[in-house]
């Protein structure tokens, strides 16, 4: 049987659907950890010893459809796979994108078995989250590069903006580390089996704040930096829309902390992690455009000249290579 070609707009389509249920999964994930269910299938890949699948009580039965749904998303990301190699024109960049995911998916599907294994330790329910994290970017970027020719990138912003830009990239990630060193020093554990991290909850909870006040300070910096150099419009808006989900995270934040973690707040707040996450990681994407000329484009001077003052150079990137 000969497998149909897909077109890039389905393609593209079938990107987005891919970003949407690995952002619904950890939240799910988180779910099974506020109610207690992590180990309600102490086994894995089976739920125990005796079923594959067992909904004997709520913990099982929560844990069992959580399951379910992480592997029914293997699905579309084994779908994005193959018809990396069936869309026309076939393209070197989104077929090696679709492998990593695939891949990542695997990895995150083994983690997931090993922190059962190990009864939630909080190293494992850690690394199984950021996993997760990860897997959110590439997805982007897969969806982003999907939309886009296969021609070379240009920078339009200019090399001080894109600096600053990353330099609040790497702040995002430890801001997430940091909250997941909370989560290991709080009481939702998954389960009450579950090893905690020893460290006192108030000063990893006092670390992680003000690593947000750092964060959202090199937002706004970041922003005033971008509104001096008059950069392209989307790119403001991807900064002031990082900014707008990240002072909402901020308060989701403390008035879960000043109010002792209630586990729907908790949920809440695991899901604006991962649109703060998706935030600055489309504002990495925004950085550079493929396809367009520099004079197409509001706010970008050509290259040799300046904007608002400051040097844009206008760089391009190996062709067919996955980027952010």
């Amino acid at each position: 049987m000969r497998v149909p070609e897909m077109s890039p707009r389905v393609y593209r389509r079938l990107t987005l659907t891919i970003v949407a249920l690995l952002a619904v999964i950890i939240v799910t994930g988180a779910a099974v950890r506020l109610t207690n269910s992590g180990l309600g299938c102490p086994d894995w890949p089976n739920c125990n010893p005796q079923n594959f699948v067992s909904v004997g009580n709520h913990h099982q039965a929560i844990e069992q459809l959580n399951r379910l749904i992480s592997g029914a998303i293997g699905l579309p990301i084994g779908l994005a796979l193959l018809a990396s190699y069936r869309r026309r024109p076939r393209r070197r960049d989104l077929i090696s994108l679709a492998w990593v995911l695939f891949a990542l998916f695997w990895g995150e599907a083994v983690l997931g078995g090993i922190a059962v294994r190990v009864q939630l330790a909080w190293v494992s329910v850690m690394g199984h989250f950021l996993l997760a994290i990860a897997l959110v970017g590439v997805a982007l970027t897969m969806h982003r590069r999907a939309g886009e020719p296969d021609t070379d990138a240009r920078y339009v912003v200019s090399y001080t903006a894109r600096l600053a830009a990353r330099a609040v990239y790497v702040i995002a990630i430890w801001v997430l580390i940091a909250g997941t060193l909370v989560t290991a020093a709080g009481p939702h554990g998954g389960d009450f089996k579950a090893k905690r991290l020893s460290w006192p909850i108030t000063d990893v909870a006092r670390v992680h704040g003000v690593s947000v006040n750092i964060f959202i300070a090199a937002v706004l910096a970041l922003i005033a930096l971008l509104w001096r150099e008059r950069a392209p419009k989307r790119v403001m808006n991807a900064a002031e829309a990082l900014l707008a989900v990240m002072v909402v995270q901020a308060v989701i934040g403390y008035v879960q902390y000043f109010n002792a973690l209630p586990p729907l707040l908790v949920g809440f707040h695991v899901a604006g992690a991962v649109l703060v996450y998706g935030a600055v990681h489309q504002l990495q994407l925004e950085l550079r455009v493929r396809g367009a000329t520099p004079e197409s484009l509001p706010g970008v001077a050509e290259p040799g000249t300046s904007v608002g003052g400051s040097w844009l150079p206008v760089q391009s990137s190996t062709r067919g290579q996955a980027s952010t």
